[in-house]
């Protein structure tokens, strides 16, 4: 029997229609935001993504001509509605690949249950998955790939680069100061948090007899957030105007947000949310809704750079931009930043060995660092494991295996020969290494996108000349920044946690289970005796906590972990 996906997606938008567009988005709005707070009951507690799985019902209820008669209350019978939305929703995730089970599969055909492990991993991660990274590094990507552009930007958008990041800024501070105003102090409270998981589990003349027992000031502080938890994520153009003019508000708003009267063309999970680029909804003339708000710096980059990749010959400079300029020098400055006040350091970029270009090595300590770096997107999986697995490793090959074959030929002249000779572009002798100085070799693939569960364990597609050769480590580049200054800031010796790490994470291969590095790397920095068991255990495989990274959130929010801003 065939499952009809647009059938059942419909029937979805049907039951979440009869809700006022703005009482339904506004919910789902706030719960994005603070579900962390709200605890994990029903429709929460099934929920495949709180944030893609919101961002979906969002854009299906923008998407119905419906005007919705109801206002939605989070209260007993539309928590059941919302669990059962859920629940559909997550059936035609499932469905989504589900006819790829054929009978091979099912009767244990090794290299089938392989590809379809690959798959599914790849699948999920991209699909499942918001940017996994900090709200200040998209910050940065944006200033560091855009600056040389601030006038063509001006001429396009009629607004300069700062002053659009410096919006983007502003929308966060206006919810932060919001928040320390309302929610903060709802946190704080273990009274009022306790009366507001009581609100709808509890008979109405208890519940009143509890708000009765409330101070005046405490009462109106928690009938504001049970009636309008939202209030922090809505702004208007005036709280804009004491930074910003009439005009650049005006652009602001027009280039980011969704009118709520305007419908959208929207239907299926895996379709583009048009909430990932425009992740304000207009509620009227005056009062915006941030949906997201991290995801207005991503949706910045993504805006500019659309409209300065215009043509091809446009989009190719950028695209060499991306990767061999701005990706390249990023990685060069952050090894430079934790690892330069060792005794000994030498970084060499563009470098040569044998006749081959190599993109940096790094001798640290007596340990030498083969690096390199690769930009190469994943493209969006297709649903047909035949094919997507094709796709997924011709994309694995000319990304993560072509950055491992060329750190291989380096590595192997340490392993291999007595001196390793490092020469520049035109053949100039810049270091003759001895090798036999050199402690240990370490092969890092760095990549600006993030691969998911092919990426944490290599064993599923990397080739290698002989199963007796180690793994390198890859990692997307903003996960390696997360780690390596949590190592500066966390640890006495960071080259010495770092070549800990790297010397463990070796032997995880061909066992864990995880689609984020930093659930990997949060692991280790919590217990470092306990990561090494494991990586030393004969499990056939470790499966990783998803809310490991939490570790990084919190040194994040607590001002710990900085992502100094780009000039």
């Amino acid at each position: 029997m065939i499952f009809d996906i647009a059938g059942k997606s419909k029937e979805i938008q049907s039951i979440i229609s009869r809700y006022t567009k703005e009482s339904f988005v506004t919910f789902l709005a706030d719960f994005i935001r603070n579900n962390n707070f709200r605890g994990a009951t029903g429709f929460s507690e099934i929920m495949k993504s709180k944030l893609k799985d919101s961002l979906y019902l969002i854009a299906l209820r923008l998407s119905s001509k419906e005007e919705g008669k109801e206002d939605f209350k989070y209260n007993v019978p539309n928590e059941i509605i919302l669990t059962d939305v859920v629940g559909r929703l997550n059936s035609i995730i499932s469905n989504y690949l589900s006819s790829n089970y054929t009978p091979s599969y099912l009767n244990g055909n090794v290299e089938e249950q392989k590809k379809i492990i690959i798959h599914e991993g790849t699948f999920n991660s991209y699909f499942l998955n918001g940017v996994l990274n900090y709200r200040q590094q998209e910050i940065n990507h944006v200033v560091s790939m855009f600056l040389p552009y601030q006038d063509k930007i001006k001429e396009k958008l009629g607004v300069e680069l700062n002053t659009l990041v410096d919006m983007c800024n502003h929308s966060e501070d206006l919810y932060s100061k919001k928040v320390k105003n309302g929610y903060a102090k709802i946190i704080k409270s273990p009274e009022l948090l306790n009366l507001f998981d009581l609100a709808n589990k509890v008979e109405s003349t208890e519940f009143r007899k509890l708000l009765s027992e409330l101070s005046p000031s405490e009462f109106n502080l928690f009938m504001d957030f049970y009636e309008k938890p939202h209030s922090a994520l809505i702004f208007t153009k005036q709280e804009f105007y004491a930074k910003f003019d009439e005009k650049e508000t005006d652009i602001f708003c027009e280039l980011f947000s969704i009118d709520i009267n305007n419908e959208i063309d929207y239907l299926f999970y895996t379709d583009t949310n048009p909430l990932e680029l425009k992740p304000i909804i207009k509620l009227n003339e005056n009062e915006y809704l941030n949906i997201y708000q991290k995801q207005l710096p991503t949706s910045l980059y993504r805006i500019l750079y659309d409209i300065l990749g215009a043509t091809q010959k446009e989009k190719t400079h950028l695209n060499h931009r991306r990767g061999k300029v701005v990706f390249e020098k990023k990685v060069i400055s952050l090894f430079k930043k934790i690892f330069s006040d060792s005794k000994d350091f030498r970084l060499y970029d563009n470098y040569y060995v044998k006749g081959n270009e190599q993109d940096l090595l790094i001798i640290c300590d007596n340990y030498a660092l083969v690096i390199e770096c690769k930009s190469s997107k994943i493209r969006e999986p297709l649903r047909n494991t035949e094919k997507a697995y094709k796709k997924i490793k011709s994309e694995f090959k000319d990304c993560i295996q072509a950055g491992y074959n060329q750190c291989y030929r380096v590595e192997k002249c340490f392993y291999n020969e007595q001196e390793v000779i490092i020469k520049d572009k035109v053949g100039n002798v810049l270091e003759i290494i001895k090798t036999e100085n050199i402690k240990d070799i370490f092969s890092l693939v760095i990549t600006l996108e993030r691969f998911g569960p092919i990426q944490t364990d290599l064993s599923l597609l990397l080739e290698r000349e002989s199963d007796d050769l180690v793994y390198p480590w890859s990692v997307g580049i903003d996960d390696l920044e997360t780690f390596l200054l949590t190592l500066k800031k966390k640890t006495k010796s960071p080259l010495t946690k770092f070549i800990d790490y790297l010397t463990l994470r070796e032997l995880l291969n061909e066992k864990v289970i995880s689609s984020d590095e930093l659930d990997i790397c949060a692991s280790y920095m919590r217990n470092p005796k306990k990561f090494k068991e494991l990586a030393n255990s004969n499990h056939d495989f470790i499966l990783m906590e998803p809310t490991l990274q939490n570790y990084f959130d919190k040194l994040y929010y607590n001002g710990d972990l900085k992502f100094n801003s780009v000039q």
